[in-house]
């Protein structure tokens, strides 16, 4: 069984083709073609460099269990000719999820992955060069995301029979793409939500931060736990300009709680971080990596989500400030968990 963390975000077939007429004497862009080919036009967007007609599923593999992550908001197509229909063009399109893609895996059976379509038959109209749109569903309420373990399968959706054109050899499929990526802490990185019921009774926490540059290690305000998240804590400036300091700050709760996820505020809009990596300990002594995060905009609430909720009672935040600059680094108002 192959894990990797790595995968595309969609999935598709190569190419793409720019098959629509060019003017009144019907110059096409296949020239000297005399069939009038019928291909599968998608208004899905994939990322940057990567093909279309291609609808993605993302899977993670937890510690928990394997859950679907993401998915398309909707898996809708229509079929066009190369030529206006000299009469009705009718096609028939059907999903095959144990046929083979090059480079791809195929879905396997004990996965459970079932397709439906609202219509599995495509009308483009006489004089007319589209058809009518179809819409398809995935059951996810039943595939078996465990048995979905390769980087990447495609499920081809193909045209099976064509009245009155000749299905296209490269542009002729829609796929469904699965992707699977192993994540092997607690932390959920796409989690941008606090899960669960916050703490209020912040009784016999405490903590200590570190700069690592400077090798200066305080002790956490009291302030961090007072529910203010209005005024800076922990106030720690960049060192030199241009630099992105690295804080290690380390929370004892006291006890041990059972948490859905943890929250570290901070003031304003330039004293955020931009990256932190997650820790937990039982007895302060023995830790696990739970996970990492990045922000692509300067948070003031870094949130760490988990899978499931987990005990711990030691947390470890090494973070590093959003911005380069004089007097810029990361000001931090508050510690939050949430059970």
């Amino acid at each position: 069984m192959k894990l990797k963390n790595y995968i595309l975000a969609s999935l598709a077939i190569a190419g793409a083709m720019s098959m629509t007429s060019c003017n009144d004497d019907d110059t096409y862009d296949v020239v000297g073609n005399p069939d009038n080919l019928i291909y599968v036009t998608t208004t899905a967007t994939t990322p940057l460099g990567l093909p279309n007609n291609s609808f993605a599923y993302q899977i993670y593999h937890t510690p928990v269990g394997s859950m679907l992550a993401s998915s398309p908001s909707e898996i809708k197509f229509r079929v066009q000719s190369t030529r206006p229909a000299p009469q009705d063009i009718t096609v028939r399109i059907a999903a095959d999820p144990t046929a083979k893609v090059d480079g791809y895996a195929s879905v396997p059976a004990d996965a459970n992955v079932n397709v439906s379509f609202d219509s599995d038959v495509l009308l483009i109209p006489q004089g007319a060069n589209i058809s009518n749109e179809v819409t398809a569903t995935v059951d996810v309420s039943h595939v078996n995301w465990a048995n979905l373990t390769e980087s990447a399968y495609l499920l081809p959706i193909s045209m099976v029979e064509v009245s009155g054109g000749v299905a296209s050899q490269q542009q002729g499929h829609a796929y469904i793409g699965f992707a699977s990526a192993v994540k092997e802490g607690m932390v959920n990185p796409d989690g941008n939500t606090a899960l669960g019921t916050q703490i209020s009774d912040k009784t016999g926490w405490s903590g200590i931060y570190k700069v690592t540059a400077t090798g200066v290690e305080e002790v956490c305000p009291a302030a961090l736990f007072d529910g203010n998240t209005s005024r800076a804590a922990i106030r720690v400036a960049n060192h030199a300009p241009n630099t992105r300091d690295e804080v290690v700050t380390t929370i004892d709760l006291g006890k041990v709680y059972t948490l859905s996820s943890v929250r570290f505020d901070y003031y304003g809009s330039y004293w955020g971080i931009n990256a932190g990596t997650l820790e937990t300990s039982i007895d302060g002594e023995s830790w696990s990596i739970q996970g990492s995060r990045t922000w692509s905009a300067n948070p003031r609430q870094a949130i760490f989500a988990f899978w499931a909720p987990f005990q711990m009672r030691y947390v470890r935040l090494t973070s590093t400030s959003f911005y380069d600059g004089t007097g810029e680094g990361q000001y931090m108002t508050e510690f939050q968990a949430f059970e």
